[in-house]
C-alpha cells in the first residue's frame, strides 16, 4: 500500500514542477520587465526640457475640431519614425540608445512640432514583453519631459499579437496625456485611431499648411498576428473623411481670402491658398511608392517623365523592397483629384530613406531611429535620423533628411557605427550618370 502511495505522489510531484517552472520563469521575466521600465525611466526623467525661445503654443480651433499653430513665420516640424522602444530585459541597450537619439535630435532641432510616424514601440517576444503599457509610458514621459509638441500616427507593431493594450486602449491613453501631446482618436465613424488634422495659420486666418495623420492600420484580418507581413492599408471611409477635411479647409480659407482687408495680400492668397495646402503623415507607404521607385530604377536610376529623384537611398535588402500593402487603394487617385496635397511621409521600412516626387506628389520615408529590429541595426548609421519639415509662409515646404551621425549632433560618449552603403547599385548608377 505504501509503495503504490508513492508512486501515486510522483505524478503529482512531476506536475507541481511543470506548472512551478513556468511560473517562476515567468515571474522572473516580469521583474527583470519591471527593472528594465524603471530604468528607462530613470534616464528618461533625468533629461532636462528642450528650451525654444518664443516657442509656439498651439490652440483647439472650434471652426475645424483641431489644433492650430498661428504664425507668420515659417514652422518646423520634425518626422521621426520606428523608434521601437522594447521597455523589457532583452532591450535595455537599445532602449538607452534610442531614448539618446531622439533627445539629442530634439535638443538640436527644438522644432516647433514633432510627428511620429508610427512604430515607437515594439510589443513582441524579442523585447521579452507584450506590456506595451510600459512602452508608452517611456515613449510618452520622453516626448513630454522634452517639453516640446507631438502627435502620433499609429504604425503595424504597436498593438500586434499578444500585446496587453490593443489600439483603441492605447489611444485613450495616448489622447491628452499631457499638454504637449496633440493625438486625438478622430471620429468614431472612421476606422483607425488618429485620422486628425493639425494646421497652421497665419494672422490673417488663412491655413497656410494641414498637416493630416491617418491610421494605415497593421495586418489584414487573415494575418492577424503579422507573420505574413500581410500589411493593411488606408481604408475608404478614411478617403472620404480626408476628401471632406480638404473641402471643409478650402471653404474656410475662400472665407478668410475674402476677409482680408489688404488687396495685395489677398490677391497673393487667392493664388497660393485658395485650394488648402496639405501634408499627409501615416505609417506603411501606399503603392505609388513603389511604382515610383521603380519606375526610377527601371530607366538607370534616371529621372522619368513622371518621377523625379529628390534624395535618398532604397536600402532595404530583401523583396519587395517597399513592403505596402498588396491590396492598394485610391488614395493617391484622390490627392490627385482633390489638389491639396503635395507631400506625404511615411516610415515603415527602416533602410529606405529616399525621397521622389511622383506625378507631382512627393514621396518621403521619414529616416528610422531603431536600434533594435533589423538585424545589427544598433552598429549601422546610413539609415538613422529624422526628417525635418519647414512649412513656409508663403505655404511651400522644405523637406531635409538629418542622418543622426553628422557633428551638429555630436556628444561625448556617443556610440561609433559603420556608414553601410544602403543601395550599391543605386549608388555606382548615380555616380556615373
Amino acid at each position: 500500500m505504501a509503495k503504490q502511495k508513492k508512486k501515486m505522489r510522483l505524478p503529482l510531484k512531476i506536475l507541481l514542477w511543470v506548472l512551478c517552472v513556468p511560473l517562476a520563469i515567468a515571474a522572473l521575466i516580469a521583474g527583470a520587465n519591471t527593472v528594465c521600465t524603471a530604468l528607462d525611466m530613470k534616464q528618461v526623467n533625468a533629461i532636462e526640457p528642450v528650451t525654444i525661445e518664443k516657442q509656439l503654443k498651439p490652440q483647439m480651433d472650434d471652426a475645424t475640431g483641431c489644433y492650430t499653430f498661428t504664425t507668420d513665420r515659417e514652422l518646423k516640424v520634425m518626422q521621426l519614425s520606428d523608434i521601437h522602444l522594447g521597455a523589457g530585459f532583452l532591450t535595455r541597450s537599445n532602449d538607452k540608445q534610442v531614448i539618446q537619439t531622439v533627445e539629442t535630435m530634439v535638443r538640436a532641432e527644438k522644432p516647433d512640432l514633432v510627428i511620429v510616424t508610427g512604430d515607437a514601440f515594439f510589443p513582441v517576444p524579442r523585447s521579452g514583453t507584450f506590456n506595451n503599457a510600459n512602452e508608452l509610458k517611456v515613449f510618452a514621459g520622453l516626448m513630454n519631459r522634452l517639453g516640446v509638441y507631438w502627435a502620433y500616427t499609429f504604425g503595424n507593431h504597436e498593438y500586434q499579437g499578444m500585446a496587453y493594450l490593443k489600439e483603441s486602449a492605447l489611444a485613450e491613453r495616448l489622447e491628452g496625456c499631457s499638454e504637449y501631446c496633440l493625438f486625438q482618436r478622430g471620429s468614431e465613424s472612421v476606422s483607425g485611431e488618429g485620422n486628425y488634422a493639425i494646421n497652421v495659420k497665419n494672422s490673417d486666418g488663412v491655413i497656410i499648411r494641414s498637416l493630416i495623420l491617418l491610421d494605415s492600420h497593421a495586418y489584414k484580418a487573415d494575418d492577424r498576428w503579422g507573420l505574413g507581413e500581410a500589411y493593411d492599408n488606408i481604408h475608404q471611409d478614411q478617403i472620404e473623411w480626408y476628401k471632406n477635411l480638404v473641402n471643409n479647409f478650402t471653404e474656410l480659407n475662400k472665407q478668410a481670402i475674402a476677409a482680408t482687408a489688404d488687396l495685395t495680400k489677398r490677391s497673393t492668397y487667392s493664388k497660393n491658398f485658395s485650394i488648402v495646402k496639405s501634408s499627409l503623415f501615416f505609417h506603411i507607404p501606399i503603392e505609388e511608392y513603389k511604382i515610383a521607385w521603380e519606375d526610377y530604377r527601371q530607366n538607370g536610376y534616371r529621372n522619368t517623365a513622371t518621377t523625379e529623384y529628390l534624395y535618398g537611398y532604397m536600402g532595404e535588402e530583401e523583396s519587395p523592397y517597399i513592403y505596402c500593402s498588396d491590396e492598394p487603394d485610391n488614395l493617391f487617385e484622390a490627392v490627385m483629384e482633390y489638389g491639396s496635397t503635395d507631400s506625404i511621409f511615411c516610415g515603415h521600412d527602416h533602410t529606405n530613406n529616399f525621397s521622389l516626387r511622383y506625378m507631382g506628389i512627393r514621396l518621403t520615408y521619414g529616416l528610422s531611429c531603431d536600434c533594435l529590429v533589423y538585424k545589427n541595426i544598433q552598429k549601422l548609421g546610413a539609415q538613422r535620423g529624422c526628417t525635418v519639415l519647414n512649412c513656409k509662409p508663403d505655404g511651400t515646404l522644405e523637406v531635409t533628411p538629418e542622418n543622426y551621425y553628422q557633428e551638429k549632433y555630436a556628444f561625448e560618449g556617443k556610440e561609433e557605427v559603420t556608414m553601410q552603403v544602403l543601395n550599391e547599385e543605386q549608388e555606382k548608377a548615380q555616380q556615373h550618370g
